[in-house]
Formats: structure tokens, C-alpha cells, sequence
């Protein structure tokens, strides 16, 4: 063997995802083993479970295809023939102080705008069913708020149907933050009952208004003075909305209550006594939601994405034919993300994973669905939290919530490619490999990925953590025309910056796991054109490649380098993607990365005569083959040796070729496939290596 070649590391497997590294010095090689295992594993299953997750959004959490059930269209009930809040408060008897009529004028706006969205109920609302919750105990009872007094207006009536309505503003004080690192927990807290003014001097600021209203189905009236048990069914219509003046949404609620209640002949009152739900039953939960254009163009926008997937996995595996995407014009760009020209050999360099987190359209195209839909499904999985927190676990809507929590994992990776972008935009960089910031803002493998969702599971929790000092401010205390609730203090958007910091610091962690656990092996990876392609030089936030590939990482005369052999078919569609699916920055090899592999070639073993016609056969400059590198060098940095793949015919051809290649770009961004001598590899000599299913090295 060469001297100046020696082999210090090989691993030929599927996939050149980094196992273990850290740990190979003092653990037994059976236990490294069983490791290795059980991270596949683990690896597959956290897929598998993402994969699922996806599926069960798409299909549960579609406000079309809820609305078009109508499960929670019974929830309506109370209010189907009630065409204004005159005809309400006459078929309705309130209690005093909680009628329509006593309420702010922001709340009053609320029940005319929720009378007429349930009277049209037309393609302006989506009317949401969701679950049931189990009532264990006091937490999710609400139908203590119906114990009042009730003026009866008719004593000859045999029935009478009671209602309740409260008008508030909710104050909220600090955030996530505050609570942990400042003294938000500490200060003087707000009590029921105080003002805006002593509110606002403790530092709460509007966060929500909300109207609650509570209709009962009828009620008997009972002989005068006598106490009467029994049951009512109460529907509950609470509107919310985050900025004073705009269209509130509606939570639909269904619950009965046990009563206690009497007739009082002199003041010609109903009193309830005691009223709470059954333990054991359930609370029905629903929801009106305005149909604005965002979620209706994210539901479009995500099916055409969904379209985009399978066409272009269904794509990758195959084998893409190599071609030249210089002179493309715009529309033939767009046709080949999808459908390029293809051989009809198998392929497997890319999985579904690789292409839902890696590619640039996707991803965008994703991002975008899910921040259309915020708007709704940020309030529909809040609610449905709240009520689930007070619970015994129920599979079903844990599964629910997760998955809606599952879209931020793509927020995760635009974020990350945004980075990616914004690095390259700012640095004065010049050569692919010198940015030590954008080697690092790479996983290693998907599995750090699905990872970082755990973190996403707590959306809510956050976000109620970030309100948790809150108190109500009731119209019954004082006048709520003059007060108001600014967006940007509303209770969802004061918690962004808590939300966004825990984003960022989920991603950095696991971006700082990932490097810490395979240092060993990002080190030797980066020494590949291939990998450099990957990790300094495009958009990509994957630094893998799976298929028929094998690594094998050297000490040449200049230092370590890592070969990559791939096969042909494997590097063709790995081409497409690379050149398709990602934004490219048009760094050049650096110059003694190009001097380095022409020295390697000089002094590497020759090959045969029948292998060198192929190799200067393949290696004639087409019209594109002059590559913008830059030609000042120094020694060379890999010299490797490489033993040929021979094929089972009968002549035994060797059709490997032992000559090293390296993937480049031109400063226009063009991917190009170069020798040591820095000449294009032209399309027919792939084609051959192709049909022969032979291999390329890559170093």
C-alpha cells in the first residue's frame, strides 16, 4: 500500500449517519452493537410515529371536512330560532345584572356577532366539533355560575327557560420569563374586584375580552317556598376575542347540571341554590370560527404540497438522468421538480423524510400552510388543552394535539435554512468549507429532527404559563366601553417572544447534541466535496446520504480526507434534488482542496490499460467542462486507493472507475462533477456507468 494512503477508518453501510463515535473508545464492542441497534430503531420508530402524527392533521384537523360533518351543530340549539338579542331576552329569563342589555358594548357586539353567524351558518364561519372531556372534578365544572336569582315575568307559566351572561376583560401580567427570572411572581398579586386603574398600577395590561353566555333548556316552576331538585341542561356560547372591535370566536359548550332550586311567590323570583355537573360525565366542547383567507388558502396550499411530495418521491426512486440545468428556462425548471427524465433503474439515495425536511419547496410551501392556520388552530388546540389538562389521560386527543403541534417542526427547519441563507448573504466567505458557522447549522441524520418536537408538545403549556398571572375585570364592577385590548398585548401574541425563544433554544440544542455526540465524524465528513456541497454551500440542513453509498475516511499527504463511493445511479438523482430542490451559493472548492486531489492522482497506483481508454474516454472536456476554480494550490489534503467493483458477468469487466471525482459549483451556483484535471464529466459517460450500475468515487 502507498505510503502517503493510509486507511485509518471503513464503514460500508445504507446510510452514512454517524453511530455512536464518542463512545467506541471504552465500550465493548457487543455493547456498541446493541447501541447501534436500538438507535436504528429508535430512529425508525420516532419516524414512523412523525409520519403518523402528519397523516392523522391532515385528516382530523381538516376545518373543511369538520364543518362539512356538522358534529357540532347541535350545540346550536338554544339560539337556531333567535334572530336577535330583543327575541332572546323574551323567550329567556336572566338573572339581574346578567342580561344582554346590562352588557358593555364590546359585548354586546359579541352576541349580535354570534346570533348572526349561527343564523347564516354559511361559508363565513366554520362550525368545529371536537371532543368530549371527562368532568373529575371541580376543574372542569362550570355550572356553578348559574346559581343566581331569576325574575319570573309570567307566575302562570308551568316552564320557564333561564340564561346568565357575564362580560369581561381579562389582565394579564409578565411572561414566561418574568415568572422565572423576574419578580412578576413576587410582586403584589391583583384581587377580584379591583379596577383598570388598580390594574394597571400593579402592571396587568388587557389581554382578552370575553362574553359568556349560558342558556338552560326549560325548567319546571315549582309550588312556592318548595326546594326542588333535578337536572338542567346548560349550553354554553363563550365568545373571545384579542383585540376589542374584532370578530370573536365561539366556544360551543354542553353540560348538565345538578340543581337545587325555588320558587319565591313574594318576589316573584327563581332562585337556583347549588348547582354543579356530574363527576363522571362530560363536558361537550365545540367552536365557531370566522373562515378567513388564511386558513382557506393554507388548506389549498397544503394539498398541492402534499401532491408535490408524492410526485417527487415517487421520483427519487428512480434514477434521474444527469442534466444540465444552466440554460433551463423558468417553466422547464418547475415541470422537472416533479417529473425529470428518468431511467427506469431503482433508486434509493433519498427516503420521504429527506425530502419533507430538505427540500426548499416543501418546506416554505409547509411553513407557509402552517402560519396561515395559526390563526385557528393555534386558539382550537389551547382550548381543547385546557379542558384536557383537567383529565384523565384520553389517547385520542393527546394524538390530536400533538399532531397540530407536529407543523412547527417545519417552522423548525425554514428557520434553520433561513439561517443557512442568511449566514452565506452576510459572509465575505469565498471558498465552500471556510464558514465554521454554517458547518454547524446541519443535523447529521432526521432523527435529531424528530427530536425537537418534544419541545413542541408544550406549546400550550407555555403559553399558559406565559398568562398564568391573570385576573378578570367584570362590567359588573365597572364600565368596560372605555377600556380596550391592543393586539400585540392579546394573549396569544404576548406570548411569541417566550414561544420564539424556546423555538430557537430547541433548535440550537440539538444542532449542539448532534455536533457534540458525532464530532469525530463531522470532522472527517466535511472532508468531502460531496459533504461540503451539503454543509457549506446550498440550503440543505441534512448532512446525509443514504443508497447504495460507503465512506471510507484516509490520511493522505496533506492530512485526513474522506472518500465517498456511491453508486452511479444514486448520484444522478442525488443531482436532480441537490440542483432542483435547494438554493444553491456558489462557493468554489478551495484552491488547495483542487491542488490537493491532483497531486493524489499523480501518485496514486495506475490503472489498468483497459480502465485508463475508459478513464481518458470519460474525462474529454465537453462545451461545459471548464469549471470558475480557482487554479493557485497547495499540497494535496487525500490520496486513496480504491479497490474495483467488479460486475457478475461473464467476462468479469471491471467497470469501476478508480479515478477520484469532485463535486463542485461554479460561482453561477451550477453543480458540476470534475476530475483532477477540473474537466466536466460528460452526460453520456454517466449514462454508460448507469446501464453498468457501476460506481463513483467522490472525494
Amino acid at each position: 500500500m502507498n505510503s502517503f494512503a493510509t486507511t485509518i477508518h471503513v464503514a460500508s453501510r445504507q446510510d452514512l449517519t454517524p453511530v455512536l463515535p464518542l463512545y467506541k473508545k471504552w465500550l465493548p464492542s457487543s455493547h456498541l452493537t446493541l447501541i447501534s441497534q436500538w438507535a436504528k430503531v429508535a430512529k425508525v420508530a420516532l419516524g414512523v410515529f412523525c409520519t403518523f402524527l402528519l397523516v392523522v392533521d391532515v385528516s382530523s384537523n381538516n376545518w373543511e371536512l369538520i364543518d362539512y360533518v356538522g358534529d357540532a351543530k347541535h350545540l346550536l340549539t338554544p339560539l337556531l330560532a333567535i334572530d336577535s338579542v330583543d327575541t332572546m331576552q323574551d323567550r329567556f329569563t336572566f338573572c339581574d345584572g346578567g342580561a344582554p342589555s346590562d352588557m358593555s358594548q364590546i359585548g354586546q357586539f359579541h352576541i349580535n356577532i354570534s346570533l348572526a353567524q349561527i343564523q347564516a351558518r354559511d361559508s363565513n364561519t366554520f362550525i368545529l366539533g371536537t371532543t368530549k372531556h371527562l368532568i373529575q372534578d371541580r376543574a372542569n365544572d362550570i355550572c356553578g355560575e348559574i346559581v343566581q336569582s331569576y325574575p319570573i315575568k309570567d307566575p302562570t307559566a308551568k316552564s320557564v327557560r333561564l340564561g346568565t351572561v357575564d362580560d369581561g376583560i381579562t389582565f394579564a401580567r409578565g411572561t414566561a420569563l418574568t415568572h422565572w427570572l423576574g419578580n412578576t411572581q413576587s410582586s403584589p398579586q391583583a384581587t377580584h374586584g379591583m379596577n383598570e386603574t388598580q390594574l394597571r398600577a400593579l402592571g396587568y395590561v388587557p389581554a382578552r375580552h370575553s362574553t359568556d353566555l349560558r342558556l338552560m333548556t326549560p325548567l319546571v316552576l315549582p309550588p312556592p317556598g318548595q326546594v326542588t331538585a333535578g337536572s338542567v341542561s346548560m349550553y354554553r356560547f363563550f365568545m373571545k376575542a384579542f383585540c376589542s372591535g374584532c370578530v370573536p370566536g365561539t366556544e360551543l359548550g354542553l353540560d348538565t347540571c345538578v340543581i337545587e332550586y325555588l320558587y319565591n311567590d313574594t318576589a316573584n323570583t327563581l332562585e337556583i341554590t347549588s348547582s354543579q355537573a356530574i363527576l363522571g360525565g362530560s363536558h361537550e366542547l365545540g367552536f365557531i370560527f370566522q373562515r378567513r383567507g388564511g386558513p382557506i388558502a393554507a388548506l389549498y396550499i397544503r394539498l398541492a404540497t402534499l401532491l408535490l411530495l408524492i410526485g417527487v418521491y415517487s421520483a427519487s426512486q428512480k434514477t434521474v438522468q444527469w442534466l444540465d440545468y444552466a440554460g433551463q428556462s423558468l417553466p422547464q425548471r418547475l415541470v422537472r421538480l416533479i417529473s425529470p427524465p428518468l431511467y427506469r433503474q431503482p433508486c434509493s439515495v433519498f427516503g420521504l423524510s429527506d425530502i419533507c425536511f430538505n427540500s426548499d419547496i416543501f418546506v416554505v410551501l409547509y411553513t407557509l400552510t402552517v402560519l396561515l392556520d395559526e390563526e385557528i388552530s393555534m386558539v382550537f388546540s389551547g382550548e381543547i388543552h385546557t379542558w384536557h389538562d383537567h383529565t384523565s389521560d384520553d389517547i385520542l386527543v393527546d394524538i390530536r394535539l400533538m399532531s397540530i403541534h407536529l407543523r412547527w417542526l417545519w417552522l423548525n427547519c425554514f428557520l434553520l435554512k433561513a439561517a443557512k441563507w442568511t449566514v452565506n448573504f452576510v459572509s465575505l466567505t469565498r471558498f465552500s468549507g471556510d464558514n465554521t458557522i454554517m458547518g454547524w447549522l446541519n443535523y447529521s441524520s432526521v432523527a435529531w429532527i424528530y427530536l425537537g418536537v418534544f419541545v413542541l408538545f408544550q406549546r400550550n403549556d407555555i403559553i399558559n404559563l406565559n398568562n398564568a398571572d391573570k385576573v378578570e375585570l367584570l362590567s359588573t364592577t365597572q364600565s368596560l366601553d372605555a377600556t380596550f385590548v391592543r393586539l400585540f398585548d392579546s394573549w396569544y401574541v404576548r406570548a411569541m417572544p417566550t414561544l420564539a425563544l424556546a423555538l430557537v433554544t430547541n433548535l440550537v440544542v440539538w444542532l449542539l447534541v448532534d455536533r457534540a455526540v458525532n464530532w469525530h465524524w463531522w470532522q472527517a465528513f466535511a472532508h468531502n466535496s460531496m459533504a461540503r456541497q451539503l454543509m457549506f454551500n446550498s440550503t440543505s440542513i441534512l448532512a446525509v446520504v443514504r443508497g447504495d453509498v460507503s465512506t471510507v475516511q484516509t490520511r493522505g499527504a496533506s492530512g485526513q480526507g474522506t472518500r465517498i463511493t456511491i453508486k452511479a445511479r444514486a448520484l444522478c438523482t442525488f443531482h436532480w434534488f441537490f440542483s432542483s430542490h435547494l438554493t444553491h451559493f456558489g462557493l468554489v472548492e478551495h484552491p488547495s482542496a483542487m491542488r490537493g486531489m491532483a497531486s493524489n492522482a499523480a501518485i496514486a497506483p495506475k490503472p489498468s490499460s483497459v480502465a485508463a481508454k475508459r478513464q481518458r474516454a470519460m474525462s474529454k472536456p465537453s462545451k461545459r467542462s471548464s469549471v470558475g476554480v480557482p487554479r493557485e494550490a497547495s499540497a494535496g489534503w487525500l490520496a486513496v486507493q480504491e479497490e474495483p467493483v467488479k460486475r457478475n458477468s461473464a467476462d468479469s469487466i471491471d467497470t469501476s472507475d478508480p479515478e477520484q471525482y469532485m463535486l463542485v459549483q461554479d460561482r453561477d451556483g451550477q453543480v458540476h462533477l470534475i476530475n483532477d484535471q477540473k474537466l466536466g464529466l460528460k452526460a453520456l459517460s454517466v449514462e454508460v456507468k448507469i446501464l453498468r450500475d457501476t460506481t463513483f468515487c467522490l472525494g
